[in-house]
C-alpha cells in the first residue's frame, strides 16, 4: 500500500465525504458552541469546561480547506486541539459522574486520565509524521490502540449511568424519557456515540479498507459528535440533574417533601435516610438546577 495521504482531490467521493463530515462536525460543534454559552452560568467550572471542549476541536473541521503543502501541516497543528479535547471530554464526564463513585474509583478514574497522556503526546507527533510524509509507520502501528486509550472512561460512564438511574432512581428508561425528554436525549446520544465509536476502531483495523480512501474516516467525528452532544444537553452533573427530575416527579404525585434514599454503605451519597411511603429521591447537595437549559 502506498504511503502517501494527500488531500482527497483526485477522488470525488473520498473529498466528497471527508468535507461531508467535517462540515457536519464544524456546524455541530458551532451550534453546541452557542447554546452552551447562552446556557452556562458564571463561576461553574464544569461549565466552562465544556465551552472549552467545544472550541478546542472546532479548527480540525476545516482542514479540508487547506491546500497542499499545507494541508499535512494544518491538519497536524489542528490535531492537537482536537486531542486536547478528547483528554478534557474524559474529565467532563468525571465532574459529571463522580457522585456516583465512590473515592478509590473516583481516583483511579481521573488517574488513569492523567497516565495516558504521554501516548497523546506520541500521536501529536504521529499523527505530524503521517500526513507529511515523514514516517507513516509509526501512526498505522498505534492508529488502532487510539480507542483504547481514549473511550474506557466514557463506556464506564455510559455503564454507569444506565445503572444508577435503574437502581438508585427507580426509574424505568421509558418513565424517565417521559417525564424529561432531554434525558431521552442524552440517552440516546450515549448509544450512538457507541455505535459509531465500534465503527471507528474498525475502520482504524481495515475492516473499511476497501470502501474508503487511506486516510478518511468519518465515524470519529460522529462519535465526537454525539458526545459532546451528551455534555450539552445537560450542562450540569447527572447526579444534579436526576435529583431535580425526581424532585418535580414527586411534587407531581402530589407529595409534599422530598426523601432522601437509603444507599447502604455507599460513601459517596448522603446516608440520612427518611422513610417514604413512595419511590425516594436522594436530595442534592449541589446547588445547580436544569430548568435553565431552554
Amino acid at each position: 500500500m502506498s504511503t502517501q495521504v494527500h488531500r482527497p482531490t483526485e477522488n470525488p467521493e473520498a473529498l466528497i465525504l471527508e468535507a461531508w463530515a467535517q462540515g457536519l462536525m464544524v456546524g455541530a460543534l458551532v451550534v453546541m458552541t452557542a447554546i452552551t454559552y447562552a446556557n452556562m452560568r458564571s463561576g461553574v467550572l464544569l461549565h466552562k469546561l465544556i465551552l472549552l471542549e467545544l472550541v478546542l476541536a472546532l479548527p480540525h473541521g476545516t482542514f479540508i480547506f487547506a491546500p497542499e503543502p499545507a494541508y499535512g501541516w494544518y491538519l497536524s497543528a489542528t490535531a492537537i486541539g482536537l486531542i486536547i479535547s478528547w483528554s478534557l471530554h474524559n474529565v467532563i464526564a468525571w465532574l459529571k459522574n463522580k457522585a456516583f463513585m465512590n473515592r478509590p474509583v473516583s481516583v483511579f478514574y481521573i488517574g488513569t486520565i492523567i497516565l495516558v497522556q504521554p501516548y497523546w503526546v506520541l500521536e501529536i507527533y504521529a499523527n505530524f509524521a503521517y500526513f507529511n510524509e515523514i514516517n507513516p509507520a509509526i501512526y498505522e502501528k498505534i492508529r488502532p490502540w487510539e480507542a483504547l486509550l481514549r473511550d474506557p472512561w466514557w463506556i464506564y460512564t455510559t455503564c454507569n449511568i444506565f445503572w444508577v438511574i435503574k437502581t438508585h432512581y427507580n426509574f424505568k428508561i421509558t418513565e424517565l424519557v417521559r417525564e424529561c425528554p432531554r434525558f431521552g436525549l442524552v440517552l440516546g446520544s450515549i448509544c450512538l456515540s457507541i455505535i459509531f465509536l465500534v465503527l471507528d476502531i474498525l475502520s482504524a483495523i481495515g475492516v473499511f479498507q476497501g470502501a474508503m480512501k487511506r486516510g478518511i474516516n468519518p465515524f470519529w467525528k460522529l462519535c465526537f459528535i454525539f458526545k459532546c452532544l451528551c455534555d450539552t444537553i445537560i450542562l450540569d452533573d447527572f447526579k444534579t440533574a436526576l435529583d431535580q427530575l425526581r424532585a418535580r416527579w414527586l411534587a407531581q404525585q402530589g407529595v409534599a417533601n422530598h426523601f432522601s434514599l437509603e444507599y447502604g454503605n455507599h460513601p459517596t451519597f448522603d446516608r440520612e435516610p427518611r422513610s417514604s411511603p413512595t419511590r425516594a429521591v436522594h436530595s442534592s447537595k449541589h446547588p445547580y438546577t436544569v430548568e435553565h437549559h431552554a
